[in-house]
């Protein structure tokens, strides 16, 4: 018999944690730290405040079983995550469910222990309420925070129905709960017909930095990200990078609650988070996964795409979005020389 466990070079193996990740229990006391981890991915399984297609509560789940087909080394950026992160899979919220207020505390507490041991929380949607447990987390750990949120929508919403924890209100949470100044937020992508006038008249009277779709395609996606980031980081003591996966085309991500025809492509995507983790974040998540809508597993496979690459370019400091110049292209350049 053999004493060790064989490895395997087949791709879709391995208990689903996220990039294969060791599990840590963050519950237990010292557990983060002693791990030494730089980096605690904690899904939420959480979807109770949709107001159209439901199902983001598997979305963690199918992130993680789609990571299992990226490798740590990233070829774009030349460099491999495991020579700047020790990754932990921190597990999920423990969620209430049909209790958002309850499911909120728990994730910004989970999500504070995470801050708390040093690391950089990773959280994994779920819809975008969950956001708001992410900011109130940072805004803990943080004297003036600043936030980008890449989105087709603005997420200003003060309440929907009368219900103050919405997935249209995490922006607004992030004012009124975690304490980040207006003029520090920064939104990437907004477009379509899906937005109410009155979250753009809420976010243009408190003076956040809008930058429409049309936008992004007329200046440049890269153009577009560096103004945005300098405005999020402009006096700021730590960053909130937040996803909602639907700013992509419809055919790049079709599952989620409200895909957007006509959405941001994904090499626009890759090339904006890449500029904004290049200048440094200290939080992250990806929202809005919706994984039984999308039969060929497309979705979460951007969602993990988009980690990744954040994971690379905070890690060096640099932005490798293709169609910016990457070490990718650099490396294969030497086979024609």
């Amino acid at each position: 018999m053999t004493a060790k466990r064989p490895q395997t070079p087949f791709l879709d193996t391995g208990v689903a944690s996220f990039l294969n990740a060791t599990q840590v229990d963050p519950y237990e006391p010292g557990a983060l730290a002693e791990a030494g981890v730089d980096v605690g991915v904690v899904g939420f399984p959480f979807d109770g405040t949709c107001i159209s297609r439901t199902g983001a509560n598997m979305g963690p789940r199918a992130v993680r079983e789609a990571s299992a087909q990226t490798r740590m080394y990233h070829f774009e950026y030349d460099t491999d995550l495991r020579d700047h992160y020790t990754v932990a899979d921190c597990g999920d919220v423990p969620v209430v469910p049909g209790n958002a207020a309850d499911s909120l505390d728990r994730g910004a507490d989970l999500l504070g222990r995470v801050l708390e041991a040093g690391a950089m929380p990773v959280m994994l949607g779920g819809d975008h309420v969950t956001t708001v447990s992410g900011v109130r987390a940072l805004g803990e750990h943080a004297d003036d925070p600043g936030l980008v949120l890449v989105d087709t929508h603005f997420d200003t919403a003060e309440a929907v129905a009368g219900e103050r924890y919405n997935h249209c209100c995490p922006i607004a949470r992030a004012v009124d709960e975690g304490g980040f100044d207006p003029e520090k937020i920064s939104i990437i992508g907004l477009s379509a017909p899906t937005n109410p006038r009155e979250e753009l008249e809420v976010a243009l009277e408190q003076g956040m930095n809008l930058y429409s779709l049309d936008e992004v395609a007329r200046r440049g996606a890269a153009t577009v990200a560096r103004e945005a980031t300098a405005r999020a980081n402009a006096g700021s003591d730590a960053v909130y990078l937040t996803l909602d996966i639907d700013v992509l085309d419809a055919g790049a991500a079709p599952g989620t609650g409200v895909p957007t025809n006509g959405g941001l492509y994904t090499r626009e995507l890759l090339q904006i988070l890449g500029v904004v983790a290049s200048e440094g974040v200290d939080a992250v998540d990806v929202v809005e996964t919706s994984p039984q809508l999308d039969p060929a597993g497309v979705t979460p496979r951007m969602a993990v795409r988009s980690v990744v690459d954040i994971l690379a370019a905070n890690a060096i400091g640099e932005a490798h979005g293709v169609g910016m110049g990457t070490a990718a292209a650099a490396n294969c350049k030497r086979s024609r020389e």
